[in-house]
């Protein structure tokens, strides 16, 4: 059965509304993050729409040659005058085949690029599940010490293609943290990961869609009952002050999303 709690509100969505309007007075202590794609648009277009809107913007860095690409127009300067934190979601293709040197290499040149928005973090898709994937990571760790992206900003995302059960004990050892993808969780029967000990004590970052059909990012009025429980579940264990991205990547849905936030917060009274 579908907790479509917003549904009758629509009211609300409309264009230009600000996280601080729509979750004014609730209960909700954490640092709102949107997506750079929110709208349609360049990065710069969606980040000057998100300005007053939110505390945070991700920066989608998602194809590694795309991204590499970027130059002035895309990352101008001026988006360091937006009063916005960043944080970079590195490529999902990143060549892991080729060895952690390699990724590391990129991850470098991307926080190089955006290093007038001085990014407080950096969103990783680790290599698939599988006899080289805790190497991969010890080796990447080793290659970023030094750099400006430092390990204990870098945190590790669960994917379809690794839900990080196997590598709990290697992220730790690395001094990664984990981002942990509410929709990417039920869409892919992940919640195994959730009995990991210690597991909250590594997570800094959420990621909060509904699951849709194909990985689809849906807005949080997909949750089903199941869905609801598991984000009652990621709020009474995850601590204040951390970074909660609505991964929703259209602004009615991205909205949708923190409305339902607003009300949910209310039933939590």
């Amino acid at each position: 059965m579908k907790v479509n709690v917003a549904e009758e509100k629509t009211s609300i969505f409309i264009d230009g509304l600000a996280v601080s309007s729509i979750l004014a007075g609730k209960d909700f202590p954490y640092v709102v993050a949107a997506p750079s794609w929110v709208i349609p648009g360049t990065v710069a277009e969606n980040c000057e729409h998100l300005q007053g809107r939110v505390d945070e913007v991700g920066l989608l860095f998602f194809e590694t040659a795309g991204s590499l690409a970027y130059t002035d127009d895309d990352l101008p300067e001026n988006l360091a005058d937006l009063g916005l934190s960043f944080h970079i979601h590195h490529p999902l293709d990143l060549p892991w085949a080729d060895g952690a040197v390699k990724v590391a290499g990129i991850m470098q040149a991307l926080a190089t690029k955006v290093a007038h928005l001085n990014p407080i973090a950096h969103v990783l898709h680790p290599p698939a599940d599988g006899p080289d994937a805790a190497r991969l990571l010890l080796d990447l760790a080793e290659e970023l010490r030094g750099s400006d992206v430092v390990p204990e900003k870098v945190f590790i995302e669960n994917i379809k293609e690794n839900s990080l059960e196997n590598l709990i004990e290697i992220i730790r050892k690395c001094g990664f943290k984990i981002c942990l993808d509410l929709g990417h969780m039920l869409v892919y029967q992940q919640q195994g990961l959730l009995e990991s000990e210690g597991l909250w004590s590594m997570v800094t970052m959420l990621h909060l869609n509904g699951p849709g059909d194909g990985g689809k990012h849906e807005s949080l009025l997909a949750l089903d009952s199941h869905g609801v429980d598991m984000l009652k579940l990621f709020f009474k264990n995850f601590h204040s002050g951390g970074t909660v991205v609505i991964e929703v990547f259209e602004q009615d849905g991205f909205f949708k999303s923190l409305q339902y936030l607003a009300e949910y917060c209310e039933k939590q009274d």
